[in-house]
């Protein structure tokens, strides 16, 4: 595990009528991405080189996947557990509707045990006040990448927003409803919500636009963020959720945070943590986060969990 045979071609396989079919049959189009990407991370993990592979697996070569998916290697640390179970499921469902097709005789993944998750386990952990503050200033504010990034770290940082949804946030998502600017935020499941932009995001994404130009800033259709072109102009493309990825990393590494569980779900977290900690009701956090169920919000919840509140300093004798 992987398999030593060649590199599979994997636009190729995407477009096979199998996979396309199941992939259109989710109408989210964040879901879609997603199981599209859970499905490419398999096909490569496992060197298949076409879909007719999948008749071949067993359920060890399933085993040896979820194993080697939690194992830590040179370059970068194993996946968190709740990344493996998600993938798992997602592979499960897809081989659940090869049976339906007739393509394949079982569901080989069915009876895999999945890893499990702790108390608490699982949660991002999220980075102090101080490294937060150094991460917002990290970035050089006298250049249009430097403004751009102030920016994103702050639209992180302020507003708890996933990796997908910053992504996909564009110049139309800025508006002003009951005379207060908000971004309107495009979650999971086709799920609209809106949320007052802090005012340290609003001057930083101000800023930013205001370097990038006007064409940018009135293109209503245009995300937001831009990669940048080879003479550090903005391009047409906006950024890749990978590109926000390496950022993130990049300034973590810059202000000497330990970057082998760092990730842009750690501002996500840290946000949520900080909103809990200074008195939000949870229920108003929930909404702010897009979260389905309370219990998932609650797992930023550290008030319980801080040494200084322990019952140890309670006891009177």
């Amino acid at each position: 595990m992987p398999r030593n045979t060649p590199n599979p071609d994997l636009n190729a396989i995407l477009k096979h009528d199998l996979i396309t079919h199941w992939l259109q049959n989710t109408t989210s189009l964040n879901s879609r991405l997603a199981k599209q990407t859970d499905l490419l991370d398999f096909i490569h993990g496992m060197k298949l080189c076409s879909v007719d592979d999948f008749k071949n697996l067993e359920r060890a070569d399933i085993m040896n996947w979820r194993d080697f998916m939690a194992k830590s290697k040179k370059e970068k640390p194993g996946l968190a557990i709740r990344s493996i179970k998600r993938k798992l499921s997602t592979i499960s469902k897809f081989f659940e509707y090869l049976c339906d097709e007739g393509f394949v005789k079982s569901n080989i993944v069915l009876g895999v045990e999945r890893p499990k998750l702790t108390a608490n386990e699982g949660s991002t952990q999220a980075i102090s006040d101080i490294q937060a503050k150094d991460l917002l200033d990290a970035p050089d504010p006298k250049t249009l990448k430097g403004k751009r990034d102030r920016a994103i770290l702050a639209t992180f940082l302020f507003h708890a927003l996933r990796r997908s949804e910053l992504c996909q946030l564009r110049i139309k998502d800025i508006l002003e409803r009951e005379g207060i600017k908000q971004l309107k935020i495009h979650g999971k499941g086709s799920k609209e919500r809106y949320i007052p932009l802090h005012p340290v995001a609003i001057r930083r994404i101000s800023e930013y636009l205001e370097a990038a130009g006007p064409q940018h800033a009135n293109d209503k259709e245009s995300a937001i963020f831009k990669s940048l072109s080879n003479n550090g102009k903005n391009s047409q493309k906006g950024l890749s959720p990978i590109a926000v990825y390496e950022l993130v990393i990049r300034y973590g590494q810059k202000i000497g945070i330990d970057t082998s569980h760092f990730s842009p779900h750690s501002l996500r977290a840290t946000a949520a943590t900080n909103t809990l900690v200074h008195g939000e009701d949870i229920r108003k956090v929930q909404h702010w986060l897009g979260h389905a169920s309370i219990q998932t919000t609650a797992m930023y919840d550290k008030r319980d969990h801080r040494p200084e509140d322990s019952p140890t300093y309670r006891v009177r004798y």
